[in-house]
């Protein structure tokens, strides 16, 4: 899994994903610091990065199509602690690992994971 983990992902969480999933790249420690979501959607296409973020506009799926994209990770926790943050976000990623995320966004919640696919 090759991810864009967004500025908003808190720092120990990312240094652990960049660990795990070493070809990934953290918007907050390269020169994607400070651009605009359009600008990273279409540095992901691109580069075939998976998008991880918190950020909903991601969400929006006139603004960032889910067709020819390699996918997008939507966090939507509430009231918990980074290390349960972390915890469940390292445990829905291994679940998802071996997913095809292509043309998809992925919510992940403290509870569940729901995948919504591009379909025709």
């Amino acid at each position: 899994m090759k991810l864009l983990i967004d500025e908003n992902v808190p720092l120990k969480l990312a240094v652990e994903l960049l660990r795990l999933y070493p070809n990934s790249a953290y918007v907050l420690n390269s020169h994607l610091k400070g651009k605009s979501d359009k600008y990273l959607f279409e540095y992901a296409k691109k580069n075939e990065f998976i998008i991880i973020t918190y950020d909903t506009d991601f969400l929006d799926m006139l603004s960032y199509p889910l067709e020819n994209s390699p996918g997008r990770i939507i966090l939507r926790y509430k009231n918990l602690k980074i290390s349960e943050t972390l915890e469940k976000t390292l445990k829905a990623l291994e679940i998802l690992k071996n997913r095809d995320l292509y043309n998809s966004i992925v919510i992940i919640s403290n509870n569940k994971i729901r995948i919504k696919r591009y379909s025709l």
